[in-house]
């Protein structure tokens, strides 16, 4: 902050102690200002940054330089107007995907009723582990066969009230086209992709989730997910949840799962712990993890995060990660 305005903010308080004592020697009554109209209330603007360090015993060893998808910036703009809105986003994570920034959200909706119509590039249904880093509850993601997609660019429409939703996407494909998570395929050619899902939240604190992916990928071999997840919220301190999917692609076809349970220590510190499995039916390797990851929230707008993770990979291939993330948001 520059010096003037430090001296500026230093004289407040004696300022308005000094109106004070004024307006109450005086019989007349004080009328606040009318506030200024907000010129901008139909648009907010929220995002994060997020900045790691990590290791792991084959001796790699990353701190912000791009090698790892842990450091990202990411900007977000949601306008609304009556039943129309919108969001856009901007991100950055260096050196992961064939780009390292870009537009990674791109839609806008029309709600009526229940239902929600978006068209635009939006992120998949698909997993129980979030996308976003500021909404993940550790640093990486469990053990996988690569069942879960991310973005892609079409049409869906959702339907939810207190107990119960679904969803149904058609979009230009399911997994990227050597852009990874950044989009789909970006042509609308014979190999749409397909998502679905129901939710059921009838019982209090529990979610009950089900959905597919499905794309008939080029040169006619099919890529299918299967995905179910459970989460209930035991105490108001402990968190448990699991997660089970099937998959199939043109190289590979197993399943993968996740046991996961967050206990809330303090309203401040709490700690995730997770195993992971995926298996392979066509020979390949298998893996299996194991997660401690604690969190401790400095304030609602930061917070620093740290993760140990055993994955055990055969034959004999086993590895240890560690690493400590911050993640600032607004």
């Amino acid at each position: 902050m520059k010096a003037k305005h430090r001296l500026k903010l230093i004289g407040l308080p004696h300022l308005a102690f000094a109106l004070a004592t004024a307006s109450a020697g005086t019989t007349e009554t004080t009328v606040a200002p009318a506030p200024a109209a907000d010129c901008m209330d139909w648009l907010k603007v929220s995002g994060y940054g997020a900045i790691a360090y990590t290791f792991t015993d084959n001796g790699t060893e990353t701190f912000a330089d791009g090698n790892t998808p842990f450091d990202a910036l990411k900007v977000g703009f949601e306008g609304s107007k009556g039943p129309f809105g919108g969001y856009a986003s901007l991100f950055y994570t260096p050196g992961v995907a064939t780009e390292d920034g870009g537009i990674l959200d791109a839609y806008l909706t029309y709600k009526t009723g229940g239902f929600t119509i978006t068209g635009g590039k939006y992120l998949s249904y698909l997993g129980y582990e979030a996308f976003d880093a500021v909404n993940m509850n550790q640093i990486t993601y469990a053990a996988g066969l690569g069942a879960i997609p991310a973005y892609h660019t079409g049409v869906k429409v959702d339907y939810s009230n207190d107990i119960f939703g679904a969803g149904f996407s058609i979009s230009d494909s399911i997994v990227g086209d050597g852009d990874g998570f950044w989009s789909g395929d970006d042509e609308f050619g014979d190999d749409q992709g397909y998502e679905g899902y129901i939710t059921y939240k009838g019982v209090d604190k529990l979610t009950l989730w089900a959905g597919f992916g499905y794309e008939n990928t080029d040169p006619g071999q099919d890529w299918i997910t299967y995905d179910v997840w459970a989460s209930y919220e035991l105490t108001d301190k402990l968190t448990v949840a699991a997660e089970l999917a099937y998959h199939e692609d043109a190289g590979v076809e197993g399943v993968q799962g996740i046991l996961f349970a967050k206990y809330a220590f303090t309203d401040k510190f709490s700690t995730v712990a997770r195993w992971g499995m995926a298996e392979r039916a066509n020979g390949g390797v298998d893996d299996y993890s194991y997660t401690i990851a604690p969190t401790y929230a400095f304030c609602d707008n930061f917070l620093v995060r740290a993760e140990l993770t055993w994955t055990d990979s055969a034959p004999d291939n086993d590895t240890v990660f560690s690493g400590i993330q911050a993640i600032a948001k607004f």
